[in-house]
């Protein structure tokens, strides 16, 4: 009787952690051997869904609009109009993600402040939308975490340095168990405080806005 007790009472108390804090995150919880991890960002074991290196080519299936051309093992974006040239990689992908890329802003000869984004968003009706930017030669990042049209996360950043113009360097931009996470060249900038709502995504994506932006790989 007393192990039928004890195990009920196991039950219950899974129970309330299942509730509280949803089956996805009690099981994510529990430490997985990273010899099963693609990746290990921060101590975080991260299973790949897709990789692409832009030297083999167009990513299978893009879409997009605006100047967009592979050079010299690259995607090169460019946006001479104020508006956003977008490039789309369409994968499918829960609210726990990873989204990082190789990029390298190259210098205007306008002097405009060249961004570089990297996203993902549901779809065209754009319930839901996340990801961050890069502000070429300034100490600049921004986040953003929208989820049925309520923006969690809408905020400015200011890392130590300033992106390099012409220099490459590694943006990541993740949602893990509802908190927010931006890395530059490595170096965490940005973790939200709190946990949020998320969404189902199709249309991870990147993008260009006043300027040259060129983008090595994208997963």
């Amino acid at each position: 009787m007393r192990k039928v007790l004890v195990l009920l009472a196991l039950t219950a108390v899974l129970a309330v952690l299942v509730l509280r804090l949803g089956w996805r995150q009690v099981f994510e919880s529990v430490p997985r051997a990273s010899a099963r991890a693609d990746l290990m960002v921060d101590g975080v074991p991260w299973r790949e869904a897709s990789a692409w290196r832009f030297r083999d080519g167009a990513f299978p299936g893009a879409w997009g609009w605006g100047q967009w051309r592979v050079v010299d093992g690259a995607l090169e974006g460019r946006d001479d109009r104020g508006d956003f040239a977008g490039y789309f990689c369409p994968v499918e992908h829960g609210g726990d993600f990873l989204l990082e890329t190789q990029v390298r802003i190259l210098p205007d000869s306008a002097g405009r402040h060249t961004e570089a984004h990297l996203l993902t968003r549901d779809s065209r009706e754009l319930n839901c939308e996340s990801g961050a930017v890069l502000f070429g030669g300034q100490p600049r990042v921004s986040a953003r975490h929208m989820v049925d049209r309520h923006d969690y996360v809408l905020r400015v950043i200011r890392p130590p340095e300033a992106a390099d113009l012409d220099a490459w360097h590694l943006l990541a931009f993740a949602v893990r168990d509802g908190r927010v996470f931006v890395w530059v060249d490595g170096r965490r900038v940005y973790r939200s405080d709190h946990r949020y709502p998320t969404g189902r995504y199709r249309e991870p994506h990147l993008a260009v806005r006043n300027g040259v932006a060129q983008f090595r790989s994208f997963r």
